[in-house]
């Protein structure tokens, strides 16, 4: 009889525990990206400030610097598409669990009641 009982909380409790497991590894991608951004412009600034430390001329900085400034935009830009993407996916798929957990207990409720 426990074991019965167990066994129906483990079917009760999967999709949770999906919806938790899909939760992580979102947010597990997320972080991984941010962490990528990170680094990507932690590493830039650094070659900015390399290149415009040995610059003397004012239009070579201001070009350094539009270059840096569109490396920047253009990381960021990735990054949020990215990001954008790996949300859509996740919401998709928690769509999808949520839609077949209702049918499921659309379908067992009718079975109970037709007894």
């Amino acid at each position: 009889m426990f074991e019965q009982m167990n066994e129906q909380f483990k079917t009760a409790m999967k999709p949770m525990t999906d919806l938790a497991s899909l939760n992580m590894n979102t947010m597990q991608s997320l972080a991984e990206k941010q962490s990528e951004l990170y680094s990507t412009m932690m590493s830039e600034s650094m070659n900015y400030v390399e290149q415009v430390s040995g610059k003397k001329d004012l239009m070579a900085v201001a070009e350094t610097q539009k270059a840096y400034l569109e490396t920047m935009q253009e990381k960021m830009s990735e990054t949020a598409k990215s990001s954008y993407s790996i949300m859509s996916e996740a919401q998709q798929k928690a769509g999808e669990m949520f839609k077949g957990v209702s049918e499921s207990m659309t379908s067992s409720f009718s079975a109970a009641t037709k007894k």
